[in-house]
């Protein structure tokens, strides 16, 4: 399965029909390509409008979460820990990843990331550090960002939105790129 339309639209794979609609009609707005700034505007409207196309309709639901809980064949599954057990999935990013920790800044390269429902962890010292919610995406083209008074050009820049606020990813650490209306 390519897409987790649950992950799409930031939620939980129990959530409740008028959270499915409430966190489209949120999503639909900031990224509808006829009102959006975004560059990828259009790109990520079909992907949230497909995702709620599936899960508001009950028996799209039920068929895709069918599929969605059943493991690929040509997918090898990990032995699983007990971190794996409580986690909906996982990853490993092989890219260094700058983290807040205790107060201080920690660089890491091969995180483990569990996502947990709305939520998303490192696991750091055999202990799980909450890192908020999470929806990345890749911006296609170029993009001009002023970091530290110098002018930065990217091209196909990672994005990710966190708790509302978008950061784009340069030179392997994340930036603000706009921040949420809500508080």
């Amino acid at each position: 399965m390519a897409q987790n339309y649950y992950e799409v639209l930031g939620l939980d794979a129990n959530a409740e029909s008028d959270e499915i609609i409430k966190a489209y009609r949120s999503l639909a707005k900031v990224y509808h390509p006829d009102t959006a700034t975004h560059p990828n505007a259009k790109q990520l409207f079909e992907k949230i409008s497909a995702a709620y196309s599936v899960l508001s309709d009950p028996e799209k639901r039920s068929a895709y979460d069918r599929e969605l809980n059943e493991p690929s064949k040509e997918e090898e599954l990990p032995k699983k820990d007990e971190y794996s057990l409580m986690a909906d999935y996982e990853y490993t990013c092989e890219k260094e990843e700058h983290f807040l920790i205790d107060g201080a800044e920690v660089a890491m390269t091969g995180a483990r990331h569990l996502i947990m429902g709305e939520r998303e962890y490192i696991v750091y010292d055999d202990g799980l550090i909450d890192i908020g919610g999470k929806l990345s995406f890749k911006v296609e083209g170029p993009e001009r960002y002023l970091v530290d008074g110098a002018e930065k050009v990217l091209r196909n820049a990672d994005h990710f939105i966190q708790k509302g606020d978008e950061y784009v990813v340069i030179d392997g650490k994340p930036f603000l790129v706009r921040k949420s209306d809500e508080e």
